[in-house]
């Protein structure tokens, strides 16, 4: 499939799944709906993803002669697997470049569905990662609840409007334009895509094909909805910042008469999310991208409706994702779905690593993954410090590692779209 399927297709393809029948794949189901999951204690959620791992081990043996050998052949026992052996499992992302996935595949996986991919922009062939329609449908629930739970509250159905300063061909090619567009489908909430692909000419590369769609920029500014959300990569946003900030008087009386900006109105609940935070390029550190933004955007608390500073989130997701990592700038670091299970690595050692405040690899597992086992080492480094929610720990980005390390990494996707923004080493 060369694009990304509507919502309602995949709820449709989703039952036709061959696994349904699977009391493993059937109580995935269940839990990716389950808003409960967000109050449970630490230990509560700790003990149910040590059992999914034993029950998604028996599942993936049982699915693929692949599996039922690794697993014998790192003397790992599916009934008795503990965090120490998904360590053990844990793939660089490199091997899933090019037809990597293809190995860890199942043979009986659904067909019809989507491959991700990433862009390209490191000059490395692609990470290239299948998902079936029914993993498409749980990584839409699940992200939309876990986007909820930071968010701090219920985007209601069918309220609001949205604004991606993205080309809607890039939900096609990047995990994190996918997320969006399918979260909001799910919620009925109408999404306007900001920018716009112009035709390919010879070997044009990508980034020098995105333009501003102008008029569907002014309608959201315009918009009297609410909540509005605002998605970009982080340059998105200081691009816009800077050239509202810069108005001299006369402009900005003039854009005032016109759109009612600035300040940019975001209204009740409005919220601006990013993706995969400020990494350089060019770009201010976060926390200046953040400051900027608030003395151009507003918004209203979402219960009284008071003015309050602009909330953030940011999102944390790769090609091998299939649920991401989120914060809310100043409330709370980036924390994963609570089925998700996400762990640092000793740089050297390679040996899950229980202390707080310490850089570590990280590491992600996702037992919603049915296709393959997903596990893997994307090659960043992260600190994670103690919480007093659901996750019991929360997230901190360091940064990535480097090819003088070893690793020759694409970049997470929010990451890859603030590439796309920069051209000739400015933002455009």
């Amino acid at each position: 499939m060369a694009s990304l399927p509507s919502y309602e297709w995949l709820e449709g393809k989703a039952r036709e799944s061959r696994f349904l029948n699977d009391p493993h794949v059937t109580r995935l189901v269940e839990l990716a709906k389950d808003k409960s999951l967000f109050e449970k204690s630490p230990s509560y959620l700790s003990n149910l993803r040590r059992d999914l791992l034993r029950s998604s081990l028996k599942f993936f043996a049982r699915n693929s002669e692949f599996y039922e050998k690794l697993l014998a052949n790192l003397g790992i026992d599916p009934d008795a697997a503990e965090l120490e052996d998904l360590a053990k499992l844990a793939v660089p992302s490199d091997l899933l470049r090019g037809d990597g996935i293809k190995r860890f595949l199942i043979p009986s996986r659904d067909e019809g569905g989507f491959t991700f991919r990433s862009s390209g922009t490191s000059g490395k062939t692609p990470v290239r990662i299948y998902r079936s329609p029914l993993e498409l449908l749980l990584m839409t629930v699940a992200n939309a609840n876990l986007f909820e739970y930071v968010y701090g509250g219920e985007l209601k159905q069918g309220e609001g409007l949205a604004l991606f300063l993205a080309a809607e061909e890039l939900k096609n090619h990047l995990n994190f334009v996918a997320f969006v567009d399918l979260a909001l489908q799910y919620k009925k909430i109408r999404l306007l895509y900001g920018m716009d692909l112009v035709p390919e000419s010879g070997d044009t590369p990508l980034w020098k094909r995105l333009v501003p769609n102008t008029k569907r920029i002014a309608e959201f500014i315009k918009s009297r909805e609410e909540p509005k959300l605002f998605f970009s990569a982080p340059a998105g946003v200081h691009l816009v910042s800077q050239q509202f900030a810069g108005l001299g008087l006369l402009k900005k009386a003039l854009y005032k008469l016109a759109l009612g900006a600035p300040p940019i109105d975001l209204g009740r609940g409005g919220v601006i999310v990013t993706g995969g935070g400020s990494k350089g390029l060019q770009v201010p550190e976060y926390h200046v991208i953040v400051e900027e933004a608030r003395r151009v955007f507003k918004a209203e608390d979402k219960d009284t409706g008071g003015e309050v500073p602009v909330p953030f989130m940011d999102v944390l997701g790769m090609t091998e994702t299939l649920t991401a990592l989120l914060d809310n700038y100043g409330v709370m670091h980036k924390i994963p779905h609570p089925l998700q299970e996400v762990f640092l690595l000793d740089p050297k050692t390679y040996k899950p690593m229980e202390h707080y405040n310490k850089d570590g690899l990280l590491a992600i597992y996702d037992p919603l993954a049915v296709s393959w086992l997903e596990v893997f080492i994307p090659g960043d480094i992260v600190r994670q410090v103690p919480s007093d929610r659901y996750y019991g720990r929360e997230f901190i980005y360091v940064r990535r590692l480097t090819e003088e390390e070893g690793w020759s990494l694409q970049r997470a996707c929010g990451g890859t779209l603030e590439e796309l923004m920069i051209r000739g080493g400015e933002i455009q």
